[in-house]
């Protein structure tokens, strides 16, 4: 009994600590552009368009306008560039990745074309990526009034040693940043800190990667080629780690005794889903085109693993260093669903004009778990997040055998006014080649977005306004079958 109350406990204090909390639903409810370069050149404005393997991520019934059988195949390069300013102190991060976008298969049915009815059955399977989380961020500061260890502090006050948080406020107990505790006029143990009220420069670097890659199986119909129906069934695959590195720097000597400290922290979050998508075109003249689509919540399975350690330097080269226990937690994450409607524009198969917007509340996403009530992670998810949409706009003119597009897509902001804004705008170009069945097309993507970011605790740190200037060159390789 006694061991399984340890167990408990530490089980508690790395849930607390870690976190599987709302940043987590947010991280894994937002899906970006992915798919062909055609789709991204658009801006993925598509969901009335169809006959682009993208769209059975967003709009299924989109492979019912596929004629005949067609497979792609979408390599690309990405380039995530940011940039911090933290009281007018700025750091600067890049990272590259170079990834599959998109590969799928469509095989057609063609029906009698002389009777009413249903014209083609269509079968689709293939991936789509729809996130990429590859980013580092480099922020700086200096700090003369706090410092990570103050709000080590405050989490600590009233805590004997015993109790600290294995992985973060014992690990600061550990290496001698707590220096003593004390007993304030309440009686309540309280700790003073190796670095007083701070005065140290402050950097933090943040090393992310991974992606949530989807594959899918959809089923479509066109009837009287008017009204086009489909379903999919998505199984998205999620990979996310994190190295996130916290030092401070009595780079003016003004600590007696201090020199510096380092934390670092690393999380690998592995996950997999499964998601509905049902949707409709309904195609009313032959240059006219509306959308209608739903796609369900992703039921995810999610695993954790993490540790946390830490190191201070003495002024006389001598160190101390700890490490936390190696942590695994296994749970659920839910994500909200999506409504989307749509509308095109085609004039004699030489131009398109696009466009559709997408509804998404994101309070409505939460975690659970058997053996942890996520009731006040579920509570922040609610007071955090606001419903938003997604706006895409598309345009292509063809000029046989090329096609040339632009597109741009703006996604809402989710948070809830006052508490973050974190909208993001994306500006895309492309060009496509056709030779009879083979087909080859290229795209640009630009995307802009921004947060503010906090070290720790904001009572004791200001912001980190951090920029994201991210680029994405994609090439599709398809042939009809």
């Amino acid at each position: 009994m006694k061991k399984l109350n340890i167990i408990l406990v530490l089980l508690l204090a790395a849930i607390t600590t870690i976190g599987q909390n709302s940043v987590d639903v947010l991280r894994y409810s937002q899906f970006y552009n992915g798919g062909t370069a055609r789709y991204m050149s658009m801006g993925g404005a598509f969901a009335a368009l169809g006959a682009d393997f993208s769209t059975l991520s967003s709009n299924p019934a989109g492979i019912a306008i596929y004629k005949k059988s067609e497979f792609t195949f979408t390599p690309a390069i990405y380039f995530s560039k940011s940039a911090s300013n933290t009281n007018n102190f700025e750091g600067r991060g890049n990272k590259d990745n170079l990834n599959i976008n998109n590969f799928g298969l469509v095989m057609v049915q063609n029906m009698n074309e002389d009777n009413d009815g249903w014209k083609s059955f269509q079968f689709g399977v293939g991936l789509n990526r729809r996130n990429n989380f590859n980013r580092e961020v480099n922020i700086v500061n200096h700090n003369h009034f706090s410092s990570l260890i103050s709000d080590y502090q405050d989490q600590s006050y009233g805590l004997y040693p015993s109790d600290l948080d294995a992985f973060s406020t014992d690990l600061a107990w550990k290496t001698f940043l707590f220096n003593d505790t004390i007993r304030v006029n309440s009686g309540a143990l309280a700790y003073t800190s190796a670095l007083n009220k701070g005065g140290a420069k402050q950097t933090e670097r943040i090393l992310q990667w991974g992606s949530v890659n989807e594959m899918v199986f959809a089923l479509g119909g066109s009837y009287n080629d008017q009204f086009y129906i489909g379903g999919s069934i998505g199984f998205p695959r999620s990979r996310y780690f994190e190295q996130l590195q916290h030092t401070e720097i009595d780079d003016a000597d003004t600590i007696v005794g201090f020199k510096s400290f380092t934390m670092n922290r690393y999380l690998e979050t592995k996950g997999s889903g499964v998601n509905f998508k049902f949707g409709m075109i309904f195609r009313p003249t032959d240059i006219l085109r509306f959308g209608l689509a739903f796609e369900s919540p992703t039921w995810y399975s999610m695993s954790d693993y993490y540790y946390n350690d830490m190191k201070q330097i003495y002024e006389n080269g001598q160190s101390a260093t700890a490490k936390s226990p190696n942590g695994n937690f296994d749970y659920g994450l839910t994500t909200p669903m999506k409504l989307n409607g749509s509308i095109a524009v085609i004039i004699d198969k030489m131009m398109i004009v696009s466009t559709e917007a997408e509804y998404i509340n994101y309070a409505s996403g939460y975690l659970n778990s058997r053996v942890y009530n996520f009731s006040n992670e579920n509570m922040d998810v609610e007071n955090k997040y606001q419903s938003a949409f997604n706006v895409k706009g598309g345009f292509e003119i063809r000029m046989s055998p090329f096609a040339f597009r632009l597109g741009t897509a703006y996604y809402g902001n989710p948070y809830q006014s006052g508490v973050n804004q974190s909208h993001k705008l994306q500006l895309s170009g492309g060009i496509g080649y056709r030779d009879g069945n083979f087909f080859i097309d290229m795209a640009y993507v630009y995307s802009k977005s921004s947060e503010n970011y906090y070290m720790y605790d904001p009572i004791f740190v200001d912001a980190s306004l951090i920029n994201y200037n991210d680029h994405q060159i994609l090439m599709t390789f398809g042939m009809k079958l």
